[in-house]
Parts: structure tokens; sequence; C-alpha cells
């Protein structure tokens, strides 16, 4: 792999698929610019023929690069984050769209060819990735460090402190945030327009946890064996103090600024009645959702599959992110 990788230098080679005597390899070639193209490699004669681009009507230098940063957090560690800076703009004072990812433990962001973020990039959006404590790829005690208890706590900090960051850095300003994620990372949207309203001009909530009791509650049976798990991760459910201060439902009344909602129907994993309890809890406060403001498919499941559900999530996606944020 080093030869190849000197081949395609500031690139990233994975190999995607290979015969039974590890001959011949089908990789991909990307990059933070480039959804990629597969080649193949014969090992024995070294020669890498190319076979097919994945998005050819893209332009490579058309899209936005990411970079990587870091930053300290308030209680002394090292986050590292990605971000995706417009392309051709000058990296100061942008619109802001915080991105948490799902999961959350174990799981991390990568550099790499993000089409959401070229996508809020075309539209002159700046976008950062937060590996927040609790995510993978940065040895057992960061990953542990979000255990027990540390939902809308530690782990939201992380992000808040991200958000800190840019601002005294110049890239973005206070009051030019909004906070964007799906399933662990719509709850972390949630938490962050409850336990820190004044930070976002606005969120949108995908697929997101809101009452982190009923997770357990709601719990599919093939999740049953990683319930003892989910309890060392998240918390114990019995503790039911616990449960409520980890919860944005329990929250809703600190909400300041406009929330989109997006749910599947039949998403066992984070079951509509996050997104219907949280709706009902708003209109019982006197706020109303507009039609581009709640979205409930119900031929979908956890995150949107068909295209046309697709096009108008994006599509009244824009429209919030543009009537929020300058």
């Amino acid at each position: 792999m080093k030869g190849l990788h000197s081949a395609f230098p500031n690139k990233q080679v994975n190999i995607t698929s290979q015969s039974k005597d590890e001959n011949l390899n089908v990789l991909l070639v990307n990059d933070d610019q480039d959804p990629g193209s597969y080649y193949l490699y014969n090992r024995k004669t070294g020669s890498v023929h190319f076979l097919v681009s994945r998005m050819a009507w893209l332009k490579p230098t058309d899209m936005s690069p990411m970079k990587p940063i870091q930053f300290t957090s308030r209680d002394g560690l090292t986050i590292h984050a990605y971000i995706t800076i417009p392309k051709d703009s000058d990296g100061g004072k942008l619109p802001l769209i915080v991105n948490p990812h799902g999961g959350p433990f174990g799981i991390r962001d990568v550099w790499g060819y993000n089409p959401e973020h070229q996508f809020f990039a075309s539209r002159g959006y700046a976008t950062v990735q937060v590996n927040f404590r609790g995510s993978g790829g940065y040895g057992r005690k960061f990953e542990q460090a979000g255990y027990g208890g540390k939902w809308g706590a530690e782990m939201q900090n992380d992000l808040t402190d991200a958000v800190e960051h840019l601002v005294k850095e110049g890239i973005t300003d206070a009051d030019n945030v909004c906070i964007y994620g799906a399933s662990y990372g719509g709850y972390a949207t949630m938490a962050g327009l409850t336990f820190t309203p004044d930070l976002y001009t606005c969120g949108i909530n995908y697929v997101g946890v809101t009452d982190v009791g009923l997770l357990f509650t709601s719990m599919p049976k093939h999740w049953e064996s990683a319930r003892e798990l989910m309890k060392i991760q998240i918390g114990d459910p019995d503790d039911k103090a616990l449960m409520a201060r980890m919860s944005p439902l329990a929250h809703v009344d600190k909400i300041k600024v406009p929330l989109m909602i997006v749910q599947g129907a039949r998403d066992p994993r984070v079951v509509k009645q996050h997104a219907t309890d949280l709706r009902d809890e708003l209109e019982s406060l006197g706020v109303k959702l507009s039609d581009d403001e709640w979205i409930m498919k119900k031929n979908e499941g956890h995150g949107f599959r068909k295209e046309e559900n697709k096009i108008e999530l994006y599509t009244k996606m824009e429209k919030i992110l543009a009537k929020h944020l300058n």
C-alpha cells in the first residue's frame, strides 16, 4: 500500500474488494474534494488501471476543502474536529453549522468527501464535525470519558467549546450558528437548544433521541443483549432523575430558537414517539411547527432512503438555514 499512496499523493486509498488469491484488488481513491474513482490494482505486476469515477459530473476543483482542527476543552482534553470552509471564501465570519455525528460511542468523523457538507458549502455555510469525548479512534480512555451520564453534559460541552473556539478564531459569529444532527447527533441538537439555549440560532433534529428513558423502554428485541452495556455507557434507566436531567424533552420550555424535526415513522431505534412527544410539548407551549419544520414519513426508518423524501428533506432544510443563518 505504501507504493500506492505514493502513486496517489494526498489521497485516501482503500481496498474495497479483491480476488480470492488477493492479487487483483479494486481500489477507491478519493479526498475531501473528490468523491473518488475506482481502480484495478494488480499486486504481482504493480499495474493500476482506472475503472470508473463515482460522480464523474462533479469537478473536484469546484468542491470545498475540509481541514482538521483541534482545541482544548474546558476540562483540559484535546478535542479534534474537521471544518469544511466554502471554496473561495476568506474563511472568516461565516455562518456555521455544527454537525455532531451519531452513535455516539466508538464512532468518529473522518477527513474525506462529505456530500452534505459540500451542499452546505455551496450555499455559503461552514460546517464543523467534532469528535467529542466518547468518539472512537482516540483510544479507550477518550471513548470511556463519555460513559456514565455524560449525555447533555461533558459530551455536549465539547460541542459548545468548539463553537466558542471558532468564534474566538474569527471563523464565525456567536449569533450565526445552527446545529444539525441525526440519531445521537439529533439528541445533541436538542441538548444544544435546551441546555445552551443562547448558543444557537436554529436547530435541525433528524431522527434524534429526545427522551433518554424511552430509548431504553422502546428498545428492539435484538438490542436486548446490549442493554447492560448501554447502561454503562449512557446511564441507569432506573435513575429517573438522571433520565430527566439528560432528556431534552423535559426541558423544552428552554428552547428559544426555530427548530426543524425530521422523523421516520418506522424507525426501530429512535421510535417516532421521540418526535411526536417533542412536537406535542412544543404545541402545549404555544409553538406550532410549520410544514417546513415538521417532516414525518410513514415509509421511512432510521434515516431517509427514498429519493423523493431526501429531496424534500434537503429542500426544506435549505429554506430553514437560509431563513435563520446570515
